[in-house]
């Protein structure tokens, strides 16, 4: 078993088109650009860092007001600069960190708001969301936008970075064998039969662990250096796409949550990879069954204007599971018997049930094949 293994792992690594795509994929992933953070932005945020009391709050509402006002004024009077703008770069960040404020404020209203609301309903999940609703926090402000590029970076890029290489390096895992006729001694006896389906999904994993860390390592290094570390304990609700997120996550807990969930999915496609392999003899016809898998659903809910339980089940997808987004940024629960069962509780359960399945219809299959031969 430990020798197949390695040949497996072998078989897999040793494919240059792997490391080359990958390079390119991360060049791609830049948008070829780089930002420089000085360190002055970044002491303007220090002087606003920590819980937003009602003063703070009512000094950057005033400063925001003089921020607009004097925008306003310039542009009447047509006073550019040099770059064609009407604030300078310190300007331009005073006003950000104004609308921060007023935006982490808003987030703190629309919870309050949705509490009062769902406290007038009896649903089978009220009593989840608001005792979820209680545990949040967005009082904390700092200087973040590390802990936001990264998170931003995960879901974006990742399934791009993940699901190209999961496809260029495991499409092949069994069609290689079929095309060089080796399949006719792996089919020679169950016992062999058996071993050797157990390397390739030990292989797959390997391979798949080995791309995310690999991808997170340039992620991390990537948007650290530009943006830095700082602002990790600040909640996701920081981020406009978790604006209305009832789950009490800092930056860095979400993003470990987020990685996981990416994982676990990019294991589970990995384990189908291995079974439309079983069953196909050309390796391009496995690359294009598989990514047609992967990447329909986000076609057809991003094509498409669709009832919403048609688009809540394609969000269970590998695609939209390996993005994570969707499982967080709302509230969202189905039924159980009268229990609310939250969404990325139902997308561990469904991931789990699935890659059990692909490991037992690929058994299924090469012992099917065997007997035919």
């Amino acid at each position: 078993m430990r020798q197949l293994l390695k040949f497996e792992l072998y078989k897999i690594f040793k494919q240059r088109t792997i490391y080359l795509t990958f390079f390119l994929l991360l060049l791609f992933t830049t948008g070829f650009t780089y930002n420089y953070t000085p360190g002055w932005e970044k002491d303007m945020y220090r002087e606003w860092e920590g819980p937003l009391t009602a003063e703070k709050v009512e000094l950057a509402d005033k400063q925001n007001t003089k921020f607009n006002e004097m925008v306003e004024k310039r542009v009447e009077e047509g006073k550019e600069n040099q770059n064609g703008e009407f604030v300078n770069e310190k300007e331009h960040t005073h006003g950000i960190i104004y609308e921060t404020i007023a935006f982490i404020k808003g987030s703190e209203r629309q919870m309050k708001n949705r509490y009062q609301e769902i406290e007038q309903k009896q649903d089978y999940n009220t009593e989840l969301e608001k005792s979820m609703i209680q545990k949040v926090d967005v009082s904390n402000f700092a200087y973040n936008k590390g802990p936001m590029q990264i998170i931003e970076y995960t879901s974006l890029f990742s399934i791009l970075l993940t699901g190209c290489m999961l496809l260029i390096g495991l499409s092949a895992t069994y069609t290689k064998e079929y095309s060089s006729g080796v399949d006719q001694y792996i089919l020679s006896s169950s016992k062999g039969r058996s071993s050797l389906l157990w390397s390739k999904v030990l292989a797959s994993f390997i391979y798949t662990a080995s791309v995310v860390i690999a991808w997170e390592i340039f992620n991390l290094a990537w948007n650290g250096i530009q943006y830095g570390f700082s602002g990790w304990s600040t909640p996701i609700q920081n981020i406009f796409e978790y604006y209305f997120s009832p789950y009490s996550f800092t930056m860095l807990e979400y993003h470990l949550i987020q990685l996981s969930f990416h994982l676990l999915a990019a294991l589970s496609f990995a384990l189908c990879i291995i079974l439309v392999s079983s069953f196909c003899k050309n390796a391009l016809t496995s690359f294009f069954i598989n990514g047609a898998i992967l990447a329909v659903p986000f076609m057809i809910v991003g094509g498409m204007t669709l009832p919403n339980w048609i688009e809540y089940l394609f969000s269970f997808s590998f695609f939209y599971i390996m993005q994570v987004e969707f499982f967080f940024a709302h509230f969202h629960t189905i039924n159980l018997l009268g229990l609310p069962l939250l969404y990325p509780i139902v997308a561990l359960i469904w991931l789990t049930v699935l890659s059990f399945a692909f490991v037992f219809a690929a058994k299924r299959i090469i012992q099917q094949k065997e007997v035919t031969l």
